[in-house]
């Protein structure tokens, strides 16, 4: 298997960094810079995700975007699919931020970078799989994006890795 942190630290400089963990005493993601009508409209991800997307670019984002999550927007999945067992139907806005591109595409509109972006899910190496994409994504600026929400309750006993929600951004400059 590639060694991607070693990659990392070959072909690129963290240029910024911005982090955020759901814990007692965090604060919420801010994500202050959305204007409220699309805010409230935001999933937990993808707060979580934009708020540090931002923070990393200095709220300037020109460059492509690598995103990344195991598990995307499973608590939306999860209502979805209750929604449609109890309802017989579901809501289309909710259908439409349970894909795994949602986040980054929010993030594309608000910041109207026009460069490409990328949703990358790979089971346990996740991370490591966006970073390389973004490595591979230069020479030049790269936005990294890795998130997850809290594992939901119904998942927790079949899933090895329960966590609560997490995002990180790396804003890189990779060489050529």
């Amino acid at each position: 298997m590639v060694d991607v942190r070693k990659m990392l630290d070959e072909r690129a400089k963290i240029v910024a960094k911005a982090e955020w963990r759901e814990c007692d005493d965090t604060p919420k993601p801010d994500v202050s810079f959305v204007p409220p009508m699309e805010r409230r409209r935001l999933t937990q991800l993808e707060k979580a995700a934009l708020s540090v997307a931002w923070r990393a670019s200095g709220g300037k984002i020109d460059c492509p975007v690598v995103f990344a999550s195991r598990w995307g927007e499973i608590g939306t999945t999860l209502k979805l699919i209750r929604q449609m067992h109890d309802e017989g139907e579901m809501s289309p806005a909710g259908f439409s931020n349970s894909v795994h591109n949602a986040a980054p595409g929010h993030l594309s509109v608000l910041a109207k970078n026009t460069a490409p972006y990328t949703a990358i899910a790979a089971g346990p190496q996740t991370y490591e799989m966006g970073l390389l994409e973004a490595l591979s994504r230069g020479p030049g600026r790269v936005l990294f994006v890795y998130a997850e929400e809290t594992t939901p309750s119904l998942y927790r006993p079949h899933f090895p890795d329960v966590r609560s929600a997490y995002a990180q951004a790396l804003l890189l400059d990779v060489a050529g």
